[in-house]
């Protein structure tokens, strides 16, 4: 992954400096496993549910975190 980044030293939106950071992003950082689709029976499954989704929410949550901190390296 490449990012780009400018600096400008006027209002006139005129850029003076261009440098090109590559970033190597693992792999695993990239996947995320497929979610099933639920089904809820009871107000038990439903919890269990909800927890499942929430855990699958803080997985990505923490792989973006990751990436980021890979960025900023």
């Amino acid at each position: 992954m490449a990012w780009l980044i400018g600096c400008g030293s006027t209002t006139q939106q005129v850029v003076t400096k261009v440098e090109i950071h590559k970033v190597r992003i693992p792999q695993e950082l990239l996947n995320l496993s497929p979610l099933e689709k639920p089904h809820a029976n009871n107000e038990l499954d439903i919890l269990n549910v909800y927890s499942l989704l929430f855990y699958k929410y803080r997985q990505c949550e923490i792989q973006i975190n990751k990436i980021k901190e890979l960025n900023d390296e």
